[in-house]
């Protein structure tokens, strides 16, 4: 059986690339802006299988500035008293600038940008039954946000845990209106943050599919079912049906896994940290014994 590394390696991989000097190497083909939950995971296989490099939110496990650079885009738009300017096609080549297709969040929230920045792109959207969506949403998104050991994780791991804790703070405020503080005692699942988060997260995510049908041309969008399969999604992308049966993953147990895998990594990063810079003080100190016994 692989192991939690194998299974998740991104989660180990550390970039650290300024994504603002990063440019367009592959045309965009694909914008998937089905919400979070809605089997970005299994579309992220499925168009890599037909040779489409595709972006996901685990894609910045990888490189966490692109957290902080995403998080200005959700504040630029959604936040009126910011002075940071909204997104356009360069800041999206920036982001997205070596994946021909992206899905889940927060490309999802940029659906009109998205659809304008790039004119050639199809657009996919895959919707569930807003009871079952909302099941597992809860189970993993916001029960993973409210896991008490992720305000201390975030502290010591500003780079990775502090920026993702930042936006997903970010989507909670902007994407589901939630007015209520994050203070240090609403990191439980009880509590007035999360409860307001689960109140509004249907009527968000019936609103974010209506968005996506409003904005985007009829003729560029499909409507995806994923047990249809293959044959609507590749008639639609004008790609040969692959030799291979239509990906089914399991997002459920493969979040869970991340969060717990992230976590792990956050801490093991943090010790290491600590003691490479505790290395120098420790070598001092027997110096100075060691002087002290000698003299």
């Amino acid at each position: 059986m692989a192991t939690l590394r194998e299974r998740h390696p991104q989660v180990y991989i550390e970039r650290n690339e300024d994504p603002r000097v990063r440019k367009r190497t592959v045309p965009m083909e694909v914008l998937s802006m089905g919400y979070s939950r809605t089997g970005t995971m299994t579309m992220q296989a499925a168009l890599e299988i037909l040779g489409i490099p595709t972006w996901h939110w685990v894609t910045m496990a990888e490189n966490p500035p692109d957290l902080a650079m995403w998080s200005d885009a959700i504040e630029a738009k959604f936040n009126p008293s910011s002075v940071k300017q909204p997104f356009g096609r360069p800041e999206f080549d920036n982001l997205l600038g070596y994946w021909g297709a992206c899905t889940d969040q927060p490309a999802a929230f940029f659906v009109e940008e998205l659809v304008k920045a790039y004119p050639d792109a199809k657009v996919v959207l895959c919707e569930r039954n807003a009871y079952r969506w909302f099941k597992s949403y809860n189970g993993t998104v916001i029960d993973g946000s409210a896991n008490p050991t992720i305000p201390l994780a975030a502290l010591l791991d500003p780079g990775f845990l502090g920026q993702t804790s930042r936006q997903t703070n970010l989507i909670a405020r902007y994407y589901f209106n939630v007015k209520h503080p994050k203070g240090t005692n609403s990191f439980f699942g009880k509590k007035p943050f999360f409860a307001e988060w689960r109140i509004n997260a249907v009527p968000t995510y019936l609103a974010h599919n209506e968005h996506v049908k409003r904005v985007t041309p009829a003729d560029r969008l499909l409507l995806f079912d994923l047990a249809d399969g293959w044959e609507p999604l590749c008639k639609f992308l004008g790609k040969p049906i692959p030799d291979v049966p239509f990906p089914r993953v399991n997002e459920t147990l493969v979040v869970q896994e991340k969060i717990k895998a992230y976590i792990a990594e956050s801490f093991a990063r943090t010790f290491k940290r600590t003691a490479k810079r505790m290395v120098p003080v420790v070598v001092l100190l027997c110096a100075v014994l060691v002087f002290w016994l000698w003299r």
